[in-house]
């Protein structure tokens, strides 16, 4: 037994050996944790063991876990509310190192309070004390899924740098516990308890080190701070004020700040350095700064020391002086500040939230448009002089925090919690605490800023001294050298006159010679800033509003630049200026000039114009306007940014003259742009009415293919039926035929060959055989002819000429529309007279004129149809319909077709319209009216013509005259397209 007990022990030492060495291996307190729970657990071999972590309000959060995820949820990271332990047992925790083991099966609970020597040496004399398990506790481990729970507290001294809770007993205080949570039943040991109060220690001396590390580390940290702004204040030859301001919020991690500073006798004026949000002014019309608020300003006034005292640390009675906050609060009755409001041994008051503080009633109006929730004023004392005020803004935080469920907080509630579930609190709104290292580092930054200022102020009575000296000196001087200067500057004005004239026509030669206006407007900065000897030149053009062409006078931008490469370039800067409209722009198109001789004693500029200026470093400037037509383009601006400047007349007409030029730059490149549009747009329309036409013809012939495919199916259909209907009574004759010769070849008795020739009727067969034959033949015959017709349709889309024999050409046309000529229901045929005389074949483009061919002749047979059809409606005999087709030799180059019918003719009035595109006689949706145009547009491109003969009441005669050896020309459309893409191009 003795033997066992001692190997437990010896196991348990190592197991403490090997803890403690993991946890001295580390400096990072999430590893130390981590690592105490995991050997714990390992040890104890419980399903859960948790550090719990107080918070300076007093409720705790889970910060280090080992679980088994199978019997117990995670608690890690998540909050539990301050009551859930009541403040007679963290007494306990504390005075009496108490340690709780619970078990819900027996209701049980057994505390086992730590005895420790007079030396602090831990003796580990304790006893378990067993007692019945508090109704309300058994519940809440119950509610936790646990059955048995060992805590061990966490205790701290409290000898750091700062305090880490609250809650304090003596000189210490409970940093956290230590937790082991079972599913199950299970008995704990004096030794296993022994060994967690073990752990506890080495953890509690690593959890010293750490805040004591992570304490010298923020004051590190600050002391570099301060150095940082110490090192900005003090830089030669001027303090960088503004600078200090910035590091300053960056250090305190502020929204914003101000360094009000009220010089008295030296400046005669307020200085006011300004980062990140800002508040109101007290009043609008003189801009006063909250600063100036009678209660900030007696506040600050009342950290003044007395004659006799020349502490920097405040007395009682001076904290209770008039105007200081215990004072205030006193007169008004309100409750002593936090012990975070006001340090009691600095003159800094910090306020956590300023609509909070009913002392600052009458101030926090002025921040309402901001998100500043924290303010800490810093009044800057040199000696017995209050020389301003160093103010430091703090914005409202969210806070986002996981609970273990909703709890109750009211102290009358006794019942145990009911449930463990996650519930997620967000705060918005929340303002951020002070601490006291922060009062105690801004106190520090304050005697720091009022050194710097103080000695500022010396620099800038000095440097006022020497200037006032200099200044007299140099009047003296300038009255000696008065008569000489003035000379030299006649002589100066008549030679700039003589370069601004030399410049003048340069600028008129270079506009002449070319219309880019871009390269005009950098010849015109570059040769004026040259001339002027000015810092930047610069030109600035309008937006245009494009639905108008009109200039949006609220925005533009930057077009043109020439600067010396020491200063900020401005070139393709947009500028959004939106009270320009309303308030400029009609004096500027009047040929305003604005000149600035110095921008900081221009008093009547507006502060976004000043603020402009000041960004783009300009010191002086001159404002010209360039005006195209009845509108300002834009403008031109001469800047002087290494100092002031005062403008000379001279070199304001010089300037308005280089102005005017540059506006009669625009109008020409406006035309010139104007020409260039419209030739686009020109060419643009040519080439969508040659896609236009294409689409026509293509659509035209279509048509003509749409009645070729329809008459070759026409007249393909009776051959073709014929020959299809014969074909069964031949195949019954080839079959009788088939088996009478081959009884004869198997010698057949003469019998049975009678019989046969009786049951077939041979001598019917031997008549009507040939006489198929000879119609199938004929039926053959047709549909050859028929293909050979069509030889002349299939050269459409050949692009070069072939000879062309037009008699053939006329008779495939016949034959292709012969289902129209003859008679078709009450239609009678249709009489076909040919005349032809011997004619030489043409050089042409077949299926040109092909189509030229078709579209006459079937506009002769629609023409008699259609007298047909009137005669017929108005009861009248139907006249015979005759086409009358001539072919003529004119002469050894030209040959001619006439295409005649006897049909109604033509009115006189329609007769000019004939060849005009779309114009057709024909009844709505049979005809296109294009047909006669493309064939008079073949005709000319085979430099041939096609001219129309008809009278009322006696035929339309259509001649096409045609050279026999042409030269094709290029479509007229297509030829006036191609020289507008040239020219444009």
């Amino acid at each position: 037994m003795e033997s066992s007990l001692g190997s437990q022990r010896a196991m348990q030492a190592n197991l403490l050996m090997s803890i403690t060495g993991r946890i001295r291996q580390s400096l990072n307190l999430p590893e130390i944790l981590d690592a105490t729970v995991e050997e714990v657990r390992a040890f104890l071999e419980t399903d859960r063991v948790k550090i719990y972590q107080f918070s300076a309000e007093g409720h705790g959060t889970v910060v280090a876990e080992s679980l088994n995820p199978t019997q117990l949820p995670s608690l890690k990271g998540l909050h539990f509310p301050a009551d859930d332990i009541p403040p007679y047992a963290r007494e306990l925790f504390v005075q009496a190192r108490q340690r709780v083991v619970a078990d819900v099966s027996t209701c049980q609970t057994s505390l086992s309070p730590l005895e420790r020597s007079e030396s602090g040496q831990t003796l580990y004399k304790s006893s378990l004390r067993y007692r019945s398990l508090d109704p309300c506790h058994l519940e809440y481990l119950r509610a936790m899924g646990v059955q048995s729970s060992t805590i061990v507290p966490i205790v701290l001294d409290n000898t750091g740098l700062d305090a880490q809770s609250s809650e304090r007993f003596a000189n210490q205080y409970l940093w956290g516990l230590l937790a082991s949570h079972h599913a199950t039943p299970r008995k704990v040991s004096e030794e296993e308890l022994h060994f967690v109060q073990a752990v506890v220690d080495q953890l509690e001396i690593a959890i010293s080190q750490s805040i004591l590390l992570q304490e010298i580390a923020d004051q590190g940290a600050q002391e570099a701070g301060i150095n940082r702004v110490t090192t900005l204040l003090h830089t030669a030859p001027t303090s960088q004020l503004q600078a200090a301001l910035e590091e300053t919020v960056r250090i305190f991690q502020g929204c914003g700040g101000r360094l009000c500073l009220w010089p008295a006798d030296h400046t005669g004026r307020r200085e006011l350095y300004m980062v990140g949000d800002q508040p109101m002014p007290l009043a609008n019309h003189d801009g006063r700064p909250f600063e100036e608020n009678l209660l900030i300003r007696e506040f600050l006034k009342s950290g003044l020391p007395a004659p006799a005292s020349r502490s920097p640390v405040l007395s009682s009675h001076e904290l209770t002086a008039p105007w200081s906050v215990g004072w205030m609060r006193s007169v008004y009755q309100l409750n002593p500040p936090l012990p975070s409001d006001v340090d009691m041994g600095s003159r800094t008051w910090a306020i956590r939230d300023i609509y909070q503080e009913p002392l600052l009633r009458s101030v926090s109006i002025y921040f309402q448009n901001t998100s500043i929730r924290g303010l800490m004023l810093v009044p800057l004392i040199y000696g017995r002089e209050l020389l301003g005020c160093l103010s430091v803004f703090r914005e409202e935080v969210t806070t986002d925090e996981l609970w273990t469920g909703w709890h109750d907080p009211d102290t009358r509630q006794l019942m145990a919690r009911q449930s463990f579930e996650v519930w997620r609190q967000i705060t918005i709104g929340q303002a951020q605490a002070w601490t006291s290292a922060e009062i105690k580092l801004a106190k520090a930054l304050g005697e720091r800023f009022s050194t710097a200022v103080k000695q500022h102020w010396l620099y800038l009575e000095v440097s006022t001294l020497n200037t006032s000296l200099e200044t007299q000196v140099q009047e003296r001087t300038a009255e000696l050298r008065l008569s000489n200067a003035e000379l030299q500057a006649s002589s100066q004005r008549l030679q700039q006159a003589i370069d601004q004239q030399r410049a003048l026509a340069r600028l008129i030669a270079s506009i002449r010679e070319s219309l880019d206006i871009d390269m005009i407007f950098q010849t015109t900065v570059r040769e004026v800033r040259q001339l002027l000897q000015a810092d930047r030149v610069v030109v600035f053009g309008f937006s245009t509003v494009t639905t108008a062409e009109l200039p949006d006078y609220g925005h533009g931008q930057i077009v043109a630049e020439d600067k010396l490469p020491n200063w900020l370039s401005l070139r393709d800067l947009i500028v959004d200026d939106p009270c320009f409209a309303t308030h400029h722009v009609v004096k500027y198109q009047s040929g305003y000039i604005h000149t600035i001789a110095d921008v900081t004693e221009e008093l009547a500029l507006d502060d976004c114009y000043r603020e402009m200026l000041a960004a783009w470093q300009v010191k002086a400037s001159l404002v010209l306007p360039i005006v195209l037509g009845k509108h300002l383009w834009g403008l031109m601006g001469i800047h002087q940014c290494s100092q002031s400047r005062q403008w000379q007349g001279a070199e304001v007409d010089f300037l308005r003259q280089v102005c005017a030029q540059l506006g009669v730059a625009l109008k020409h490149a406006h035309l010139l742009q104007t020409t260039r549009s419209q030739a686009n747009e020109i060419a643009q329309t040519l080439r969508e009415l040659e896609q236009t036409q294409i689409h026509l013809v293509q659509r035209e012939k279509m048509s003509l293919l749409g009645e070729l495919v329809a008459g070759i199916a026409h007249e393909l259909n009776n051959p073709i039926g014929f020959i299809y209907s014969n074909l069964g009574p031949i195949t019954d004759y080839s079959t009788t035929l088939i088996e009478l010769a081959r009884l004869y070849a198997d010698r057949a008795s003469p019998k049975v060959i009678e019989t046969y020739l009786e049951s077939t009727n041979i001598e019917f067969i031997a008549n009507d055989f040939p006489r198929l034959i000879d119609s199938m033949y004929i039926g053959s015959n047709r549909i050859r002819e028929i293909i050979s017709a069509l030889k002349g349709f299939s050269r459409v889309d050949r692009t070069s000429m072939s000879s062309l024999d037009l008699q053939e050409s006329l008779e495939s046309t016949l034959m292709i529309l012969q289902h129209h000529i003859k008679s078709v229901g009450r239609h009678p045929e249709i009489r076909i007279v040919r005349d032809y005389a011997a004619i030489s074949p043409v050089q042409c483009y077949s299926g040109q004129i092909h189509q030229v061919l078709m579209n006459l002749i079937s506009n002769a047979i629609d023409a008699l149809r259609e007298q047909q059809d009137w005669q017929r409606g108005q009861s009248m005999p139907m006249s015979d319909g005759c086409i009358t087709l001539r072919l003529r030799q004119l002469n050894p180059d030209h040959v001619q077709v006439s295409i005649h019918d006897n049909g109604p003719g033509i009115d006189e009035a329609i007769k000019d319209r004939l060849f005009d595109p779309f114009f057709t006689t024909k009844p709505l949706g049979k005809g296109t009216g294009l047909g006669l145009s493309i064939s008079r547009q073949i005709v000319e491109r085979h430099q041939g013509s096609l001219t129309c003969i008809s009278h009322p009441e006696a035929g339309t005669e259509f001649v096409l005259l045609l050279p026999t050896n042409p030269t094709p020309t290029p479509d007229g459309l297509a030829a006036a397209v191609t020289n507008a893409i040239q020219l444009h191009s």
